[in-house]
């Protein structure tokens, strides 16, 4: 029997490649006996990854979107919406690709296809902000903005770049940054002015390594958060970069593992999830969902998963 591949495409991610390619990956999967349902999503005529799935999603074996990280966070919240989960697959597209740097997933499409189709399935956390949910990462203050700001023609145009680029560009205004925030995790309970803070399941953010990437196991029930006070002085500032640079941290870089953690803003305050914009709600509640969904990996050999 074939399997049902619904195969959600993201025309505008990244170089736009996903359309020029759809019939490709179409028949690539054709040839390894899938069935396959496309749909483009046109989020301005209705066609979102969330309303296509509350629709048909359940009908399907596998869900599968090509795009990039924004793409994939509107799928997981799809998917988490049902009470009967389809297996994820996952064909990056996007500029900066983060969650499948972390999985090791293969951008070239018939290598993708083809963990779609023969793959194994590895079940992984999912992040739950407020009523809402994450892929791999929930962030506030300094560069947050950068992700969902930069136009996608510049992103297209520049990938990795682009967000370096805006980050040197609003670097004197970014250090500037206070965030009055108070955090609540583990019976613990601190009051602060953050200029940047980050909830997350990866080892990669914007393209590069997270600073505490060693510790991270997709699957093990705990996120990684990164809390940084505002500097008060540049020699302030040149501690953090140091701190950062290391993966260590100092007295103004906290590093540690949650799996429940609360936010309390003083002050409006903008989230980012997985580089979508995500609101300013005066609390955000962040829960882990554990090993709440599984996507597809590439086969590999016998113990080679290890940190998976």
């Amino acid at each position: 029997m074939r399997k049902k591949v619904l195969l959600l495409v993201n025309p505008s991610a990244g170089t736009g490649s996903a359309r020029q390619n759809t019939y490709r990956m179409v028949e690539a999967l054709a040839l390894r006996g899938c069935e396959t349902t496309v749909y483009p999503l046109l989020p301005a005529h209705g066609l979102t990854a969330e309303s296509i799935l509350a629709e048909c999603g359940s009908r399907f074996d596998l869900v599968a979107c090509c795009g990039g990280d924004g793409t994939l966070n509107h799928a997981v919240c799809g998917l988490m919406a049902l009470e009967h989960r389809p297996l994820l697959g996952y064909l990056p597209g996007g500029s900066t690709n983060d969650f499948a740097n972390s999985l090791g997933l293969a951008i070239e499409l018939e290598q993708g296809c083809a963990a779609l189709a023969d793959g194994r399935p590895f079940a992984y956390d999912i992040g739950r902000f407020n009523e809402t949910y994450f892929n791999y990462v929930a962030a506030f203050g300094a560069f947050t903005a950068v992700s969902y700001s930069t136009p996608q023609d510049t992103k297209n145009a520049l990938g990795h770049a682009a967000y370096v680029l805006k980050g040197i560009l609003s670097l004197p205004e970014s250090m500037g940054c206070r965030c009055h925030m108070k955090v609540e995790h583990d019976g613990l309970i601190e009051e602060d002015e953050y200029l940047y803070g980050s909830v997350s399941n990866t080892t990669t953010v914007g393209g590069f390594a997270a600073p505490n990437a060693r510790q991270v196991q997709l699957n093990d029930g705990l996120f990684e958060v990164m809390l940084i006070k505002a500097p008060a002085t540049l020699r302030e500032g040149e501690q953090i970069l140091t701190a950062l640079t290391r993966g260590e941290e100092n007295p103004y870089v906290r590093l540690f593992q949650t799996d429940r953690i609360r936010f309390t803003a003083f002050q409006r305050t903008a989230w980012t999830l997985d580089g979508e914009y995500g609101g300013t709600p005066d609390t955000a509640d962040i829960s882990v969902e554990p090993q709440a969904i599984s996507i597809m990996l590439p086969r590999r050999e016998a113990g080679s998963d290890e940190g998976l």
